[in-house]
């Protein structure tokens, strides 16, 4: 299958043979182009040499793990969407893959995750400004989940408002002593 004939092109980063080629697989069906890599040194190589429209990346690896190559990519400026995707990730990880860029966080094994990335990779213009909550897993308690959706939701406003405390309060509807304690709470550093 050329290029030209499919969705998009994804990179695949994940240790996990068996699950990396069911979702290949699942993948191709729809006609993605998929390349695999298994570890973070791999996908380096691969990144190096291929241009993706997608990276999806699991959290541990041995060797270097998702986390750092995803601070490792952020810094150097890596405009590649990458979703992560863990099958025991804590709420701090969610959070700090979050703030280092990464457009969303599925849980692991991967279900019905194929709209999500049809979204990333070819949004719709009428959607471009809103951000969609998922990969939270429903098995959590109440307040773990709504830690999750409250990090992501702030730290999409404190992004896209350059920081500013008083436009994010305004716009989440809080008092500003209400959302720095929120913010701490949540172990969002607020600079």
């Amino acid at each position: 299958m050329t290029e030209e004939q499919t969705f998009g092109k994804i990179l695949i980063i994940d240790d996990e043979k068996d699950n990396t080629e069911i979702i290949k697989d699942i993948l191709e069906d729809v006609n993605y182009s998929t390349m695999l890599a298994r570890s973070a040194a791999e996908a380096k190589v691969v990144l190096a040499a291929n241009h993706f429209d997608l990276i999806l990346m699991d959290v541990w690896m041995p060797g270097q793990d998702g986390i750092s190559l995803l601070s490792e990519w952020h810094s150097e400026g890596l405009d590649t969407p990458v979703v992560m995707m863990s099958g025991h990730a804590e709420p701090s990880d969610i959070v700090k893959a979050m703030k280092l860029g990464a457009v969303d966080f599925l849980k692991k094994p991967l279900h019905d995750f194929l709209p999500i990335l049809r979204n990333i990779m070819t949004p719709d213009e009428s959607e471009q400004e809103t951000q969609h909550v998922s990969g939270i897993n429903y098995e959590l308690k109440l307040k773990e989940a709504r830690n999750i959706f409250e990090s992501q939701y702030l730290l999409h406003h404190l992004a896209a408002n350059d920081n500013n405390i008083a436009v994010v309060a305004e716009i989440a509807g809080l008092e500003r002593t209400t959302l720095y304690r929120k913010l701490k709470d949540l172990g969002i550093d607020k600079k």
